[in-house]
């Protein structure tokens, strides 16, 4: 008994080793949650406190594209159409107009100008009726509670059937011979523009025209003052304004003018008739631009419609809850439990919504085994390259790849690493603390250990 006594201490030394060999850089060991492992197979690398559910922030994100991807598939593509039932009469459309939004989390003037170039082709000039926006593709959209406090700000902005130009309009600003001024593109009609700008003296560069004018939105009326150098000529910074039906109705009817259209008489709400014909239609570049766009430069309007699109395409009465489904179906169906999944909109803005650290391990190593890797692999941002990884991580560079979350009380960090010969880790890391926003150097240093261990691993 008393040898027994005597290997204690020994024993529970070696029983303690994988909790410490993980060095939390001054992180508390209930403040973050990690899991890591190799994609090619292998055991699991760390896992401390992986099962909790905790609030993952925009690695979200991962989850909603990931199940894109196996739902949808990479040639998925959204249509907007334009639908009448009405008479056309030389270049006159005797009637209304229908604009079936398809929820394109992409759509933006280039895309709304060819659709009306379309319908130019046709020979129509002349909106004689209505402009009505059919919004069958969402039954409801989803929440982002507790945000009010960023109430008008562009990450804010909610999903809808007629998304267009994620809802914001540029001030593009110049200062030539004609003196200081701003111009809102597109110019829509029912936002006023009060520009009271002086012309600067001369400065070597303009990198952000905010420092030197100040833009305030209320309600339909944006006002601009302040004093801009000759440097910022040309320079653009946007605005979010109207809601979504009156911020496309204006668009639409502003870009139809600029095409040399007249009309529509109003804007409105309305379902196309059956029989209905097609006038003009456009179609968007396929699903990895979008999950691209989502996770590089973590769009949360952008995510929360594809996270909507997933609920259409499964069908049912209520959209956001069929959106909900199609995710956890995509985990069934690949054998990750979703015991510690909360959804609220699929992009991690949100106080509600929760995941595990395996979770979301689990996800990427079934997006890096599966068929449409090089899709998912290719939508992260690149440490010290792009997205919002572009000035993090430099020491470790391209080789690793990471969707990054960031909320109050919340930092997180979703990803791979590859190694020089190919092997590959599969890394989640995050911290729900009120000290999150004081301890990103912490979490980064946690990932850098962790690459460390797996390149000494042979």
């Amino acid at each position: 008994m008393r040898a027994l006594f005597q290997w204690l201490p020994a024993l529970w030394l070696a029983a303690s080793l994988p909790a410490l060999a993980l060095d939390l850089h001054g992180l508390r060991p209930d403040e973050i949650a990690v899991w890591a492992a190799p994609v090619e197979g292998g055991a699991v690398l760390e896992s401390h406190r992986a099962d909790v559910a905790v609030n993952p922030a925009s690695t979200m994100k991962t989850l909603t594209t990931w199940a894109a991807l196996k739902q949808l598939g990479p040639d998925y593509r959204w249509k907007t159409a334009l639908l009448s039932a009405a008479p056309l009469r030389g270049d006159t459309l005797n009637g209304d107009l229908y604009w079936l939004g398809g929820g394109d989390p992409r759509f933006d003037n280039g895309n709304l100008l060819s659709l009306l170039y379309g319908l130019r082709l046709r020979g129509v000039r002349h909106l004689d009726g209505a402009l009505l926006l059919d919004k069958r593709a969402f039954s409801r959209v989803s929440s982002a509670d507790d945000f009010d406090e960023d109430a008008g700000k562009a990450f804010v902005v909610e999903p809808d059937t007629h998304l267009t130009n994620l809802k914001v309009a540029w001030l593009t600003f110049f200062n030539d011979d004609n003196g200081a001024r701003a111009a809102l593109d597109p110019p829509l009609a029912g936002v006023a523009l009060d520009v009271r700008l002086t012309a600067g003296s001369q400065a070597d560069a303009c990198p952000d025209v905010r420092r030197y004018v100040n833009i305030s939105v209320d309600g339909e009326r944006v006002r601009v003052d302040g004093v801009l150098p000759a440097a910022c000529d040309g320079a653009r910074a946007y605005v979010n304004v109207l809601d979504h039906d009156q911020f496309a109705g204006q668009d639409f009817a502003a870009l139809w003018q600029a095409l040399g259209g007249t009309g529509p008489a109003r804007v409105g709400l309305g379902r196309a008739p059956e029989g209905a014909r097609e006038l003009a239609s456009w179609q968007s570049q396929p699903l990895p631009a979008a999950i691209a766009d989502i996770n590089k430069y973590s769009n949360n309007t952008m995510a929360r419609t594809l996270f909507l699109t997933l609920g259409r395409e499964a069908g049912g009465e209520d959209t956001l809850a069929a959106a909900k489904g199609a995710v956890r179906k995509a985990l069934a169906v690949s054998g990750i439990s979703d015991e510690a999944l909360t959804l609220e909109n699929g992009s991690g803005l949100s106080r509600r919504e929760r995941v595990s650290a395996h979770l979301l391990g689990q996800v990427l190593l079934d997006a890096a085994r599966g068929p449409y890797d090089g899709e998912f692999l290719a939508s992260l941002p690149i440490a010290g390259v792009d997205g919002t990884l572009k000035k993090r991580f430099a020491e470790q560079g391209a080789r690793l790849r990471m969707k990054t979350g960031t909320l109050k009380d919340v930092k997180a960090l979703a990803g791979y690493w590859q190694s020089a010969d190919g092997r590959r880790l599969a890394i989640v890391a995050i911290v729900n603390s009120p000290r999150a926003m004081q301890v990103g150097k912490q979490l980064d240093a946690v990932v850098a250990d962790l690459i460390d261990r797996f390149e000494a691993r042979r």
